[in-house]
């Protein structure tokens, strides 16, 4: 997966952002980041929108990739803090990921 990094003061992020929220400046790296995690929290969907309905339930993590790079991800599976997860694809701007097997 690929991140991005502020060339002044190594701030990481999973978006090609503007300015950086840490120290303001513009200039960023594309970083590598790792495809597996570990999830910090998470909400289960029992009742989606129209568009996800088929998907439901459903679980919307936030997954640790390293201890100040945190992303948002969808995960079909039931999941728990602490259990270890892998990047799986990229969806409609999502990152899906699914349990370690």
């Amino acid at each position: 997966m690929k991140g991005y990094q502020c060339e002044s003061c190594q701030f990481q992020t999973m978006s090609n952002i503007a300015f950086c929220p840490k120290c303001g400046k513009q200039a960023f790296a594309e970083i590598t980041v790792p495809s597996e995690g570990t999830v910090y929290s998470f909400t289960t969907i029992r009742v989606a929108p129209p568009q996800y309905a088929a998907y439901a339930p459903y679980q919307i993590a936030l997954v640790a990739l390293y201890e100040q790079l945190h992303v948002t991800a969808f995960v079909q599976e039931q999941v728990n803090i602490g259990d270890k997860v892998v990047f799986k694809e990229l969806r409609d701007k999502a990152y899906v990921f699914e349990r370690w097997k």
